[in-house]
């Protein structure tokens, strides 16, 4: 990419700094790479603080607090894009009602003559154009405004290419650099106990936890760890349908941090995610970067990320909600340490083949660098 100065970038996306959601972990991903790697763009972040509104939350109550968040995002954007002068604004978006935020950040980029990168973070857009509802209209129009949409998995775009969409690019999550130090630090310190599952994510009903805890009670021997935000009701519900001595098994850990998370993956037998929905989750590309034997959910992008394709080779993925399909499938990974060992090898394999930081990092400049030549600014 020849230049003729550095493409100014102005990234729209959450950063929490106690949130564990996934858009706040690519967000801070990709400002602590961008700090080491900035020789070719001037990125900066702009996102007004909110409540962290965790995945499985009441859906009205995630409007209010959604609503109540965009006033301040469109007039915050609004007096930046005054203050600096920008070449590409990147927005991120969890589509829903937020799609009407997107249409103002639009508006509001184009106006200070800025080109416009919508980063769809949810892997559900072919449901979306399935159902022709009312989130597919507010899609549609914010695709069609922006001058550049992109998604996370092979099926949305797919999908959007069908429809006639031609300013479609597909962006896959990363794996992180910290992720990778912490792996390769603890690695040969943490033996792998082989009866032993980890759960880790939000720790709510659409996540599957009902299920793993009512799959794992029918089998015989094994712990599970439970790593993630709970309320104390989940946990107390948890408890109660794992039966009469489920603490002497199951163990609801709560939230950690990063290193905490990494070290079970690395000593899990099994690492399970029976979740209902999904876009490109960070756990299963940090679960496959430890070699940790997998059984999850064929929703989103997780069938591409683990090539179910071309067979269980990388992990085993079974139908959302399916009790009996997720006990056989962590049972047969329990019993077959042959097979299990190989889906750790080829999964830590493909993760750093196709989901290296490195080669993330310069398609998302070939996506901006490609903008700003349209106006030859670069």
């Amino acid at each position: 990419m020849n230049q003729n100065r550095k493409l100014r970038v102005l990234l729209c996306s959450p950063l929490c700094k106690h949130g564990a959601g996934g858009i706040a972990k690519w967000t801070h991903h990709i400002l602590n790479y961008y700090k080491g790697n900035d020789d070719l763009v001037e990125l900066s972040h702009f996102y007004p603080d909110g409540k962290v509104v965790h995945h499985g939350t009441n859906f009205l109550l995630r409007c209010f607090y959604g609503i109540r968040s965009y006033v301040p995002f469109i007039v915050g954007l609004v007096k930046k894009l005054r203050q600096e002068k920008f070449d590409v604004v990147h927005c991120c978006t969890s589509a829903s009602i937020s799609l009407v935020k997107d249409i103002y950040s639009i508006k509001v980029a184009h106006k200070a003559s800025c080109k416009i990168v919508m980063h769809f973070r949810f892997g559900r857009i072919p449901d979306i154009y399935r159902a022709k509802n009312w989130e597919y209209h507010l899609l549609d129009k914010v695709i069609r405004h922006s001058d550049m949409a992109v998604v996370i998995d092979e099926a949305s775009y797919d999908t959007l290419k069908e429809h006639g969409y031609d300013n479609i690019a597909l962006l896959p999550n990363p794996l992180s650099v910290s992720v990778v130090n912490i792996i390769e630090k603890n690695r040969p310190l943490i033996k792998r106990i082989r009866n032993k599952i980890v759960f880790a994510g939000h720790v709510v009903v659409t996540k599957g936890v009902f299920e793993l805890v009512e799959a794992c009670r029918q089998i015989d021997g094994i712990s599970v760890e439970l790593i993630g935000f709970v309320t104390d009701d989940m946990r107390s519900q948890l408890l109660q349908k794992g039966g009469k001595d489920s603490e002497k098994w199951l163990d609801i850990v709560g939230e950690k941090d990063s290193e905490f998370v990494i070290k079970e993956m690395l000593s899990a037998g099994v690492f399970v995610l029976p979740t209902y929905t999904e876009g490109f989750p960070n756990v299963i590309i940090e679960s496959m970067a430890c070699a940790c034997p997998i059984v999850t959910t064929n929703v989103g992008a997780i069938p591409e990320m683990l090539d179910i394709k071309n067979g269980e080779r990388c992990g085993i993925c079974v139908e959302p909600r399916n009790i009996e399909m997720l006990r056989k499938s962590i049972v047969r990974m329990l019993q077959d340490d042959e097979y299990a060992e190989s889906c750790g090898k080829n999964a830590s394999e493909r993760v750093n083949q196709m989901y290296s930081m490195d080669k993330v990092w310069r398609k998302m400049l070939d996506i901006w660098y490609d903008l700003g030549r349209r106006d030859n600014k670069v």
